[in-house]
């Protein structure tokens, strides 16, 4: 072998140590080489030397590290650990080396689109920063926490020049992911996701509903009205997609409840914010709304009302950024959601970080 301090070729063998190497299962059964590894001592420099192979990969061979980060996509890491007998925090170093070389190399590409979103690690408990490049879907990394320090970190980690080839972000309507994404791609075009814009507006009619559900003359005990219970998520339906039948129905609904028929004319207009073909529509649409809004019948809408303020212009910015979508995200985070139950849950948000990249 060549001598790794100066390139001297060295023949002379200083001793033999015995070293054991895990390889593939056969047959259910664990294989173990016993590799006996030469020492050399360097006739120019006289420094000595282990000898090294290409395919092991310290304790393990190159083909078994290879099938474990492959099980891991699949199984649990408890499974994977059962099925090769080897231990859980080897098989992590693998999947967590192999996700570094995923990340590394998914960040160096240009992102024209990119889309932020968040997750649950624990329910209702913590949460991950999911960032995804809108143009491949690919994930590109998840940060712990959803906070503006988080994102920010990540923004300066790439660098300007990366930072300066992202021309649209789509977001939910987080506070501190849009104070990351003012301070670091304030060149950007801003679009809030429709998806999380109309749950605000589907929440203003929900409210709606549930009032007029609940409400009884004065003195009656409070109870609901089944015919309106019933219609629920017909309610929620886009006017443009109810047939014949549901039309009528809730028409004869809404001769008992015309407040409920008022805040349902709202909704419609609301959606008209993204059945416009271009800006100015959108901006019609939220004319006739705000006319729907003023005869002062619909109090649960105004807390959406100072929502759609504080937000108008990246909801607005939705037609001239080319309608983008958090919707590869939010599918994305289904697969996380399954590789959580899965794992039976995480407790350190890096190591679902690495498998979340090998499992995407």
């Amino acid at each position: 072998l060549r001598c790794p301090h100066c390139g001297f070729w060295c023949r002379r063998v200083h001793d033999r140590r015995e070293k054991r190497i895990r390889d593939l299962s056969v047959s259910g059964r664990c294989v173990t080489l016993r590799w006996r590894r030469r020492r050399f001592v360097c006739g120019g420099c006289g420094e000595r030397h282990l000898e090294t192979h290409p395919e092991f990969d310290g304790k393990l061979t190159r083909r078994l590290a290879r099938r474990l980060v492959v099980d891991a996509q699949q199984m649990s890491l408890r499974a994977v650990a059962r099925t090769h007998g080897v231990g859980w925090h080897l098989i992590m170093s693998h999947v967590g080396a192999w996700a570094g070389l995923i990340g590394d190399r998914r960040r160096r590409q240009r992102c024209r689109v990119l889309l932020v979103d968040e997750t649950s690690i624990r329910r209702r408990h913590r949460y991950v920063t999911v960032i995804v490049n809108g143009d491949t879907g690919q994930v590109l990394d998840m940060l712990p926490g959803r906070s503006e320090a988080s994102l920010s970190r990540f923004f300066a980690a790439q660098g300007a020049r990366w930072c300066r080839g992202v021309q649209v972000v789509v977001s939910d309507g987080s506070k501190p992911y849009r104070a990351a994404i003012d301070r670091h791609l304030g060149h950007a075009t801003h679009v809030l996701d429709r998806f999380h814009v109309i749950g605000w507006f589907a929440a203003g009619l929900t409210a709606v509903r549930r009032d007029v559900q609940r409400r009884q003359p004065e003195g009656l005990t409070p109870t609901f009205d089944p015919d309106v219970f019933r219609a629920r998520f017909l309610l929620l339906r886009r006017p443009d997609r109810l047939d014949d039948a549901q039309r009528a129905q809730l028409d004869r609904l809404f001769e008992s409840h015309p407040r409920l028929g008022a805040a349902w004319e709202a909704l419609g207009e609301l959606h008209g914010l993204y059945l416009a073909d271009d800006k100015a529509g959108a901006l019609a649409a939220l004319d006739r709304f705000t006319d729907l809004y003023q005869t002062g019948d619909l109090p649960e809408y105004h807390k959406i009302v100072n929502t759609l303020l504080a937000h108008m212009p990246q909801i607005l910015a939705w037609h001239a950024a080319g309608r983008p979508s958090n919707g590869r995200i939010e599918g994305t985070n289904n697969l996380l959601q399954v590789l959580r139950r899965t794992a039976h849950g995480f407790t350190n948000p890096h190591n679902f970080a690495a498998r979340a990249l090998l499992v995407t």
